[in-house]
């Protein structure tokens, strides 16, 4: 790619550069613009294996002025970028891979295998240092996963329409032996992560670790880490019998009813029976653990602290 190929110097583009540096526009478009790229069923797969970065180069100068538009609209209203710039962006990303590619389709119809997609655009970040060419992949790749994922959680505490690709946890399967394990990886990696993943979690044999599956199952907890079993261990608490169990001890139960009795017999006040409201201290409780039941259908949970 011609590194010194720069985004195309619209007004619109040079207010979307002064939002990045921290500075507002004087004003944004009304509404978000409207695709006029013609419609066509989607392709199955790309035509390129390695991307044609000049027809990129050419794409993004004739389609600049409308992505630029629709992300000083999204950044003027707070919001994550419309659909109708999601496709045009995918338009000109999918102009590198050619008309056959996943990218080119959703470019045409909206729609896509994510899966797919998201090679795509990983292979178009990862193959060149141009900064605009990344930016328009995070800002794609993080709609399209907030889109089929609209609860994804984030490894930031920043606003979930606001965290970038590299933060958000996307749901994934691995399989092994013909069974399927939910976990959890952040956007920015594709295929070849996810498979390496897989061999880790064989090696560790997370078949037989019924504990170590519901830490990965959990929503906000990356599988793609340095060491996997470190961070394990650093939450994991401990197995109970049941969620009250669970409930009762983490939450302090015992104590709870020691405070109680001791207020009464201040006040000359006799108690036959205090019972917990464990649906009400699991609310209390949530900030700090997480409570997974097994998936293997045996009456036990797995606790963690956050």
């Amino acid at each position: 790619m011609n590194e010194k190929q720069p985004f195309p110097q619209s007004q619109e583009l040079q207010e979307h550069q002064r939002l990045h540096a921290g500075l507002v526009p004087e004003a944004a478009p009304r509404r978000e613009p409207t695709s006029s790229m013609e419609e066509h069923a989607a392709y199955p797969a790309p035509e390129r294996v390695t991307p044609d970065w000049r027809r990129l180069d050419v794409a993004v100068n004739r389609w600049g002025d409308r992505i630029a538009a629709g992300l000083s609209y999204a950044a003027e209203n707070d919001t994550q970028i419309g659909r109708e710039t999601a496709r045009t962006i995918a338009h000109v990303l999918g102009r590198a891979f050619g008309r056959m590619s996943a990218l080119a389709g959703y470019g045409r119809t909206g729609e896509g295998e994510y899966e797919q997609l998201r090679d795509e655009y990983l292979a178009l970040a990862q193959g060149t240092e141009t900064g605009w060419v990344k930016e328009l992949v995070d800002t794609y790749g993080s709609y399209l996963v907030r889109e089929k994922y609209p609860d994804v959680q984030t490894t930031t505490y920043m606003r979930q329409d606001h965290a970038k690709l590299e933060h958000l946890l996307v749901p994934t399967e691995v399989e092994l032996d013909e069974q399927k394990y939910l976990v959890h990886v952040p956007g920015i990696y594709g295929r070849e992560t996810i498979e390496d993943l897989t061999t880790t979690l064989a090696e560790l044999q997370i078949d037989q670790d019924a504990a170590l599956r519901a830490y990965l199952s959990l929503p906000d907890v990356s599988a793609v880490t340095g060491d996997v079993m470190v961070d394990f261990h650093s939450h994991f608490i401990g197995t109970y019998p049941s969620l009250e169990d669970a409930i009762y001890e983490l939450s302090g139960v015992e104590d709870r009813i020691e405070e109680v009795h001791e207020y009464a017999a201040e006040r000359h006040l006799i108690f036959d029976n205090i019972s917990p409201d464990y649906e009400a201290l699991a609310e209390t409780m949530e900030a700090g653990f997480d409570i997974v039941e097994d998936d293997t259908g045996k009456r036990r949970v797995y606790a963690f602290y956050k």
